[in-house]
């Protein structure tokens, strides 16, 4: 979980002291790494202080890192443009043709693609080439020809923000960054869109959209083709890594992840978090148990839970009983996930928007029709940037921890979509939902009753919602 900032003067004075507060102000989502560029000069070091005395410039592109499969201070450059990225881009050794040479990592991989692209096409064509074919995660910052370029996944999973004041422009992978240098109202950069910032100001285009993805999804599926492409993602994800954590609930979306997990990675660890007694706390002891993996229980007392409240609520800069009661366990477990020296976190996020877990679809089925249920799923996962992945990413990234979510692969998000909603949930009476992830996972060897269990939402499962609500009447 690495963060991004760029910023230029519309006034054509100095910004170097605004990059370095807004860089300040990131330093826990990455602390391991610090660096900036501006036309013709750059500073990078392992201390955010060392990077004082700045470079004046008008215009400035930065980064902080958190390392997780290597340490390459950002940003890079390649020909006459730079860049910083946070996230992942697990297909890079394959993306960049035509220079003859082993990427040495994904941010490497996306400077010489867009080199290369803008050889011979704009950069719109060259952003839109990029996420047409990248698989991952990513927000990306761009330094080209005095111009600030910023994009990012089509899905959204990764932040980032923009504004302008009357005398910069600037964006950043959090708002906090952007109200520390006067920018009182920043907007998220939509997912899939292209923002372009120069002394006139900033706009913004879409580039390639959830809307422009959906028009690619095959006629055909198999569950053969789903559990293919959800093997593959989990590889590609695990690529690197020597330990990785599990958000676990011993639901069948989390214990599928963890087997898929501790497949490919021998030191996978699941944590839960709950009240004593809670559902959650229970299942996932049965769950962990029959997997034979380590389990990490935090048991939450009521003091706990204001306290944790209050971290999320400071986090989140907003107030929501059921955003906080979906928090309060997730930053449970973030922070006794850093606390024993893990940096990864895998989730089963996204699996009931995308198959039809929530008890709302049965009532749209019986209300409209199978047709209802599909277009719900579709606005359902079109709006996880704004809810579940901002939430997720302001809660875990301040741990100092990346999280990643192989349902939310671009390849196995293609396959699952192509299932049609009547496959997904049988009947207007069907409490168990989600049919071709239960049966991926008997396919896998889950046990029946992790297979069958019906769904419980995070914040009633582990008890949580229920004290955050005595607690803020």
């Amino acid at each position: 979980m690495c963060s991004v900032i760029g910023i230029i003067s519309m006034q054509g004075r100095d910004v170097s002291e605004n990059a370095f507060q807004m860089l300040s102000a990131l330093k826990d989502r990455g602390p391991e790494g610090f660096g900036i560029i501006a036309p013709e000069r750059e500073k990078k070091s392992k201390s955010l202080g060392r990077l004082r005395p700045m470079p004046s410039s008008e215009i400035i592109l930065g980064h902080c890192l958190l390392s997780t499969t290597g340490y390459a201070l950002q940003p890079l450059s390649s020909g006459d443009i730079s860049i910083c990225h946070n996230g992942q881009i697990y297909n890079y050794g394959g993306i960049v043709q035509g220079e003859g040479r082993k990427m040495a990592s994904d941010s490497e991989c996306i400077a010489s693609f867009l080199s290369l692209q803008l050889k011979r096409s704009s950069m719109r064509a060259a952003v839109k080439k990029f996420m047409q074919v990248a698989i991952g995660e990513y927000a990306v910052g761009v330094l080209h020809k005095k111009r600030l370029y910023a994009f990012r996944d089509f899905s959204g999973q990764k932040p980032l923000w923009f504004g302008c004041s009357d005398s910069v422009c600037a964006f950043a992978s959090i708002p906090h960054a952007l109200y520390k240098i006067g920018i009182q109202f920043p907007q998220p950069l939509l997912p899939g869109h292209l923002l372009e910032i120069s002394e006139s100001g900033a706009k913004t285009r879409p580039i390639f959209t959830f809307g422009d993805f959906r028009k690619g999804i095959p006629e055909k599926h198999s569950l053969q083709s789903l559990g293919s492409s959800l093997l593959t993602a989990v590889k590609l994800q695990c690529r690197g890594q020597k330990k990785a954590a599990v958000l676990f609930s011993g639901g069948v979306d989390s214990s599928l992840i963890a087997k898929l997990v501790s497949s490919q990675v021998p030191d996978t660890r699941l944590f839960v978090a709950g009240a004593e007694g809670s559902q959650d706390l229970v299942a996932a002891e049965q769950s962990a148990k029959a997997l034979s993996l380590p389990l990490e229980k935090i048991i939450l007392q009521d003091k706990d839970v204001e306290s944790l409240a209050l971290k999320c609520i400071s986090r989140l800069s907003f107030f929501d009983r059921m955003q906080i009661g979906l928090a309060v366990p997730e930053l449970a477990c973030a922070q006794r996930i850093s606390e024993m020296g893990y940096k990864v976190v895998f989730s089963g996020q996204g699996s009931d928007e995308i198959f039809a877990g929530y008890s709302n679809y049965g009532k749209i089925l019986a209300e409209k029709g199978f047709d209802a249920v599909d277009d719900e799923i579709w606005r359902s996962l079109g709006g996880m940037w704004s809810r579940n992945f901002y939430r997720d990413d302001m809660i875990v990234s301040s741990c100092a921890l990346e999280l990643r979510l192989p349902f939310m692969d671009r390849d196995f998000l293609n396959e699952a979509m192509a299932f049609p909603a009547e496959e997904k949930v049988l009947s207007e009476k069907d409490v168990l939902r989600k049919r071709p992830l239960r049966a991926l996972a008997k396919l896998h060897g889950l046990p029946d009753f992790i297979c069958n269990r019906p769904k419980k939402a995070m914040q009633y499962g582990s008890g949580s919602q229920k004290i955050v609500s005595r607690i803020f009447r």
